[in-house]
């Protein structure tokens, strides 16, 4: 069985497939003929033969080069990867679940940074010469506070899981049902989007961590921001099109929210003259709240497990 593998980066070291990966590939797909791909040609040469594929994105013009293709996956957690609508039946998708491991250590680091000074300290260090006073009206503990979070699904709950040791009374939205993880105590909730309304005035620090969807676009407008409470914080590192850009800079330059960090946008990458880059109580990140040495290692440990449990088809048996 052949395994395509075209996983290039150029500015991403850890976003390059490695030939420990091949081998830890070849471990868990037994029979399995892992060819690493470094360029486009090459991949579209191996395509025809392969049964697996796994890539970045995988473009509408390459299915037809793609006649024995079963299974294609990719590391990303964002299901806009692949042209879904297009793909045969023939052909499963897998998507990276293990994004929650790395990024819910970023967002602990966004909240902690703000509302702990860290942030608006580097902000104001070239600017104040001691800047107490002005770090005295933002800093406040975040032990205890209210933190909702704008789609529970797997990065979701690792966001939580590494926020409930600091105190925090926490609330999941999520668009389907599912128990709630055995982390969470008397006092947490996961709810449906039905009560988003209701829980946003409850929430000091508000995480989003919503996938693109129909659904999902537009979904944080303008009214629901002004439903948050004065002084609060939001974190966004889901996708860039369920936020009201231009609705979250006139509340953060107007003083009703205290912070905001963003991994996400409307336009990726940020273009240079963006408002949002002189926003000073708006920290930015560039799509990277994910990235780590092990990013790969983690993506293809999961994959190796799925494959071993038979979640797919080509993985089962016979």
């Amino acid at each position: 069985m052949l395994a395509a593998v075209y996983i290039t980066h150029r500015d991403v070291p850890g976003w390059n497939f490695a030939e420990r990966h091949a081998v830890q590939l070849a471990a868990a797909i037994p029979g399995a003929d892992v060819h690493i791909c470094r360029g486009e040609e090459e991949f579209l040469a191996v395509l025809p033969r392969a049964r697996v594929a796994l890539v970045w994105h995988f473009r509408p013009e390459w299915i037809s080069r793609a006649p024995e293709l079963r299974l294609l996956a990719t590391p990303a957690a964002g299901q806009d990867y692949f042209p879904g609508d297009l793909l045969p039946d023939r052909i499963e998708r897998c998507y990276g679940r293990f994004h929650g491991l790395l990024m819910g250590e970023t967002v602990v680091g966004m909240i902690l940074g703000m509302c702990r000074g860290l942030l608006p300290a580097a902000a104001m260090q070239t600017t104040a010469a001691w800047p107490r006073r002005e770090l005295a009206t933002v800093m406040r503990p975040l032990r205890g506070a209210r933190v909702t979070i704008l789609g529970f699904g797997h990065i979701g709950r690792h966001v939580a899981r590494l926020l409930k040791p600091f105190g925090v009374r926490l609330t999941g939205i999520r668009q389907t049902p599912a128990p709630a993880p055995p982390f969470l105590e008397a006092g947490d909730r996961v709810l449906g989007p039905a009560e988003l309304d209701l829980v946003l005035p409850q929430t000091d620090h508000l995480v989003l961590c919503l996938p693109a969807t129909a659904e999902t676009d537009g979904l944080l407008d303008r009214r629901r921001l002004d439903l948050l409470p004065e002084g609060a914080t939001l974190c966004n590192v889901g996708r860039g099109n369920a936020l009201d850009e231009e609705a979250l800079l006139d509340a953060l330059r107007g003083g009703r929210l205290a912070g905001a960090c963003l991994d996400v946008f409307r336009q990726e990458p940020l273009p240079l003259e963006s408002p949002l880059r002189t926003c000073p109580n708006l920290w930015l990140m560039p799509h990277a709240a994910a990235i780590a040495p092990n990013y790969l290692d983690l993506f293809v440990a999961e994959f190796g497990d799925r494959w071993r449990a038979g979640e797919f088809g080509l993985s089962r048996p016979e």
